[in-house]
Formats: C-alpha cells, sequence, structure tokens
C-alpha cells in the first residue's frame, strides 16, 4: 500500500494504524534513515533497547527465512512491542518476507525495512506495494517549493529566520541528501546566531562551498563548454561520493530551465536576458549572465538531443555492473564539447 507524500506525516506520527511492515525506499538515504529512525520511535520506547528491538542484516534473511519468522513472532522480555528492522534491503529479501506475509504465524512485532533506490521492476517493491497490510514509503530529493518549505520550517525550528533571496540560494547550494542538508542548515543556523535573518552573505560564506553548490558549478561549466573544468569537478565530486545519479540530474534541471527558457525567446520574442529573469526559482544573480549566455548557445534542438541523452544516461547508470562514475563523466564530457 503506497502511502502518499500527502499522507506522509500522518504516517510517520501513527506508523502502526494500517499493518505491521513498512518498507522505506528511495535515492534520498538520509530522508529515508530519518523516516526510519522516527518509525521505530513510535514503535518502541527505546530504538536501542535490545529487549525492545531486533536488527537482521539482508544476507541473513536471504540465507535463512526462520530468522525472520523467529523474530517476527518473538514477544518482549519487559512487555511491549517490538521492532524487528532490515537495512540495506535489496530484491533478495522479497521471498522471505513474501512467505512470511503468506503464513503469519503470531506474533505482534512490527517490521520495518530500509532499502536504497528500487527501479520499477524491483521485486520487493512490487511485493510490497500489492500487500495491503504493508505500508510503502518512497523518499525522494525534495526540490523548489517543497525543498524552501522543509528548510525554512528546520530554520524556524532553531529559531532562525532567512531572506527570501537566501532561501533560494540557500536550496541550490544544499546537497540532496537530508541529512546532510539538515548538516548544514544547523551550521548556518549556529553560524548566523540566535534569533538572526539569513542573509545571502551567509549563505555564501557558510553553505554555498558546499557539494552541491559544486555540483551546480559543474552543470553550468558543461552548458558553457569548458571541459576541463566539468573534467575537474566530475573527479572532486566523485572524490566526495557524490552519485552519478545525483549529478545527472542536477544536469537535467539545468537543461529543462534552458529548455523552457529558450521557448521563451522563440516563441514570445524575448531577449536572453529577460528570458532568464522568467525563470522559477529565481537564477542566482551571479549565474544571471551565464545562462543568458547558454541561452544564446544552445538550439533547441541541441537541448532536446542533450536531455534525451542525459534521461537515458540515468537509467543505464541504475543496471548494476554499469560503470556509472565513467558514464556519467563521458556524457557530461560530451555535452560539453
Amino acid at each position: 500500500m503506497k502511502i502518499s507524500p500527502a499522507q506522509s506525516e500522518s504516517f510517520l506520527r501513527k506508523p502502526d494504524g494500517s499493518g505491521r511492515v513498512a518498507l522505506l525506499f528511495g535515492p534520498d538515504t538520509g530522508l529515508t534513515r530519518e523516516r526510519a529512525d522516527r518509525i521505530a520511535k513510535a514503535i518502541v520506547p527505546d530504538i536501542n533497547d535490545p529487549f525492545l528491538t531486533a536488527s537482521l542484516s539482508s544476507s541473513a534473511v536471504i540465507d535463512d527465512a526462520g530468522v525472520l519468522y523467529a523474530e517476527m513472532a518473538a514477544q518482549s522480555l519487559v512487555g511491549g512491542r517490538r521492532l524487528v528492522r532490515i537495512q540495506g534491503a535489496g530484491d533478495g529479501v522479497a521471498a522471505a518476507l513474501g512467505a512470511w506475509l503468506k503464513d503469519k504465524l503470531g506474533g505482534d512485532s512490527f517490521l520495518l525495512i530500509e532499502a536504497g533506490e528500487l527501479d520499477k521492476r524491483s521485486k520487493l517493491k512490487a511485493l510490497c506495494e500489492g500487500h495491503a497490510e504493508v505500508a510503502v514509503l518512497a523518499s525522494y530529493v525534495e526540490e523548489g517549493p517543497a525543498l524552501q518549505r522543509t528548510v525554512s520550517s528546520l530554520l524556524q525550528a532553531l529559531g532562525a529566520k532567512i531572506e527570501p533571496e537566501a532561501l533560494t540560494l540557500l536550496c541550490s547550494a544544499l546537497p540532496p541528501d537530508r541529512l546532510a542538508l539538515r548538516s548544514e542548515v544547523e551550521k548556518l543556523a549556529l553560524y548566523a546566531g540566535k534569533d538572526a535573518t539569513i542573509t545571502v552573505e551567509d549563505v555564501t560564506a557558510c553553505v554555498h562551498d558546499a557539494g552541491a553548490a559544486e555540483m551546480d558549478d559543474l552543470v553550468f561549466a558543461v552548458g558553457a563548454g569548458q571541459s576541463k573544468r566539468v573534467a575537474l569537478l566530475c573527479d572532486r565530486l566523485f572524490d566526495e561520493q557524490t552519485s552519478p545519479v545525483a549529478l545527472l540530474r542536477t544536469a537535467q534541471r539545468h537543461f529543462l530551465r534552458l529548455h523552457w527558457a529558450r521557448a521563451q525567446m522563440d516563441q514570445a520574442g524575448l531577449g536572453a536576458a529577460d528570458a532568464v529573469k522568467k525563470l522559477q526559482p529565481p537564477v542566482f544573480w551571479k549565474n544571471a549572465d551565464a545562462m543568458a549566455a547558454q541561452l544564446r548557445r544552445w538550439s533547441p534542438a541541441r537541448l532536446d538531443a542533450a536531455l534525451s541523452r542525459l534521461y537515458e544516461a540515468e537509467a543505464m547508470v541504475k543496471r548494476t555492473g554499469t560503470p556509472d562514475k565513467t558514464l556519467c563523466a563521458r556524457l557530461l564530457l560530451s555535452l560539453a564539447g
């Protein structure tokens, strides 16, 4: 049973209302972990209590489905409900989970399964989405207004305010992973001080050198044809363990914005600078001239071709065994060329 974005908050507050199993997955592993911890704390009073919580490895469940049966049927020695947690799960656990869902031999333990990104052909995802008593919650990287709302809420909880232009810049500079994002926001709030209103200067000084800002620099370098800079930034971001999928999606967003702005030039007769001003969220003022220059350089046909190659590359790097970093870097260098 899929949990929609609108239902996610109420589910996280009361996760056991519809069954005994929850699958959390998605590209934002930090958000998955954050949500999993919230669910765990809603099920048991102390997630570190070994009498209340059992952690199973995926390999243990794959090797012996009886391990899952035993933990799900076990009773707490101190009273109350137990939590069984499988982290880093993949399709390999689908067989054991499917068998247990069919038999379900007593007990009231809650099973929390955490996985990374699962594609449309995933057996684990299909099994869980097709079962009425399994809640499925996807953790996707937030963008646009949703990201701004999240960041504003985090800052408000920390007692800080932020100027609109600074919020736009901050959201463009933050890393996509929720845990890393939260860390950067907390660092910024501490830097600005209690009851402060965060400015563009604060963001530039504290956050704008983060990994996501380098991703932004990378895609601007791709669009400007700066091949040497593309190669340098790719190496640096991969050294920082940045996901090739994250780079490709950042490039997709950049070229989609170029495509939309180029359409304003061709259909509405706007100049490049005026087309850039129409973009939402707004282009950071320091990048406006570079964006306009790229609009003059890239034709609609070339933008279409670039986007097609970027989407195809994302599908390819998700396949097992694909040299994902090499494929990503070669494509970005090819586009820059």
